[in-house]
């Protein structure tokens, strides 16, 4: 008679785990929207077995959520940590996301976000080995810090000067520390210009994610003016950002993030939370960029622009990108 063939833990729950530093004990909750309700039972599974006390929750009610689901938001009372892994996240959704992760780091707890994932994605490339950035990350980190003024090009025709003066720069490729908040995989260093601190041209090459799928069908070309985005100009992509600032109201039109990408494990690909670590890319963000970004800007939105070959300066300073 055969034997059965032991149960082995996926890739990226092991990935996952490690990247959120899980501690025996730990209470964790586990949310996901439906479409991922299969791999959140086997990291829920995977969480047992290194001796976690977690508990699944699911991201529903009636569309688009204005506020986090009751029972997540009771889950997280006594949980030190969020896991949220989403397949289909709405733009018009940011202000509930920002809800549950908001409210957890306040009390010293964390959080790993996970959108737009798919089984695909998560038993193919999150499931590879992580690599270590700690040291690009501090390298990095101390070139920008303190610094007053950013100017970011880009080799499709980006051109933008950003204020961000007495504003932190993060990372998310350090260890995860409590009230913290990070995405996987890491690899990028992030900054929140004020907001009336943006001036200039963004021109969006590679992704913009709530519009078309995968990479744009053409440039997305916006202007900024004092903070918020006067123009949004270019094709299929273009229109449907367009339209979703507008659905957003106050708030949305206005600079949230700088981010710059050095994960040299990553290559674009029109997947939003892989492109924006990648080596060779950054992205500029509008909506909201309270908590974990360090603004203060409310929105409904949070829209991560991604554009290649980036060149950036602060205070006139040319900073050498892996």
């Amino acid at each position: 008679m055969a034997r059965a063939r032991a149960y082995e833990t996926p890739g990226w729950t092991r990935n996952l785990i490690r990247a959120s530093r899980v501690e025996a004990g730990e209470r964790v909750v586990v949310l996901v929207d439906e479409p991922l309700v299969e791999e959140g039972s086997q990291l829920l599974a995977a969480l047992r077995d290194v001796g976690a006390a977690p508990r699944l929750e699911l991201w529903t009610g009636q569309r688009p959520l204005a506020h986090a689901p009751p029972a997540v938001m009771e889950a997280l009372r006594d949980a030190s940590l969020l896991l949220f892994l989403t397949q289909a996240p709405r733009g018009d959704e940011a202000s509930a996301r920002f809800e549950t992760s908001e409210g957890l780091t306040k009390r010293g707890g964390r959080t790993i976000f996970l959108g737009f994932v798919d089984s695909e994605l998560l038993e193919g490339e999150l499931s590879k080995p992580g690599v270590d950035l700690a040291e690009p990350a501090k390298r990095l980190l101390a070139e920008v810090e303190g610094s007053r003024e950013a100017h970011v090009r880009g080799g499709a025709g980006t051109d933008l000067v950003l204020r961000v003066e007495g504003r932190p720069w993060l990372t998310d490729a350090l260890p995860l520390r409590a009230g913290e908040v990070a995405n996987y995989p890491s690899g990028e260093i992030f900054v929140a210009p004020h907001a009336d601190g943006a001036d200039g041209v963004l021109v969006a090459d590679v992704t913009v994610p709530y519009t078309v799928e995968g990479r744009v069908d053409e440039p997305v070309t916006m202007r900024f003016e004092r903070g918020h985005a006067v123009s949004i100009e270019g094709g299929r992509a273009a229109q449907m950002l367009r339209e979703l600032v507008a659905d957003a109201g106050r708030g949305a039109d206005v600079i949230a993030e700088l981010g710059i990408g050095f994960n040299p494990t990553v290559t674009p690909r029109g997947h939003v939370m892989l492109d924006e670590k990648a080596a060779g890319t950054a992205h500029v963000a509008i909506g909201r960029n309270t908590g974990s970004y360090g603004g203060d800007n409310e929105a409904e939105i949070h829209v991560d622009c991604v554009f290649s070959d980036p060149q950036v300066t602060v205070d006139g300073r040319p900073i050498q990108l892996p």
